[in-house]
């Protein structure tokens, strides 16, 4: 097969769902601004140096936590909505006389494009929203307000192995449902 081909196949086949994959990356490009902005509150040195700054960077540690397991459990199940949608286009591919393995070819071009998409658009989001959340949290706190904008380098690679895993564990759970599943029960889907 020519070059690109899996990855124009891919691209094809989410521009067509665009009504099923921009709620799915508009999930996941908001699980990942969220998760970022979370993580670089708790790592925030304006925070932790306001009088109780540090107890509220500990609850940001476990917020980090908990919208890591939330963010794997939430879009486990958006994406097994979006396959269920697809199921009947992945069994014509079959039927057609492509293999499992190139459907699984197809599916790892658009995850790695639906995780690219998501990261730099939800990095970048997180980045222009967290001055905005820092500000807000110092005021509630009653701190003083310090406005240069700084980035959490740690926060960034903490999210982007976060949603590696996510998107990987993901992406093994697809070739999962399409390897154990025959033509005929893909076209049925």
């Amino acid at each position: 097969m020519k070059t690109g081909f899996y990855a124009r196949l891919a691209y094809g086949g989410m521009r067509k769902n665009s009504r099923l994959y921009t709620p799915y990356l508009l999930t996941c490009t908001g699980m990942v601004m969220m998760l970022y902005v979370i993580s670089a509150l708790s790592s925030s040195p304006v925070i932790r140096a306001v009088r109780g700054g540090r107890t509220v960077a500990e609850m940001m540690n476990l917020g980090v936590f908990v919208i890591c397991v939330f963010s794997a459990i939430f879009l486990f199940y958006t994406n097994s909505f979006l396959m269920g949608r697809r199921r009947r286009e992945f069994g014509l591919y079959n039927i057609l006389g492509m293999g499992k393995r190139n459907i699984g070819r197809i599916l790892l071009w658009e995850s790695l494009m639906t995780a690219g998409l998501s990261l730099v658009v939800g990095l970048g989001a997180g980045i222009g929203l967290f001055k905005l959340a820092e500000l807000w949290l110092v005021n509630i706190i009653r701190g003083k307000v310090s406005y240069p904008l700084s980035i959490s380098l740690d926060s960034v690679k903490m999210t982007i192995i976060c949603f590696s895993v996510i998107f990987l564990l993901i992406y093994l759970n697809d070739l999962r449902q399409i390897h154990a599943s025959n033509p005929v029960q893909l076209l049925k889907g």
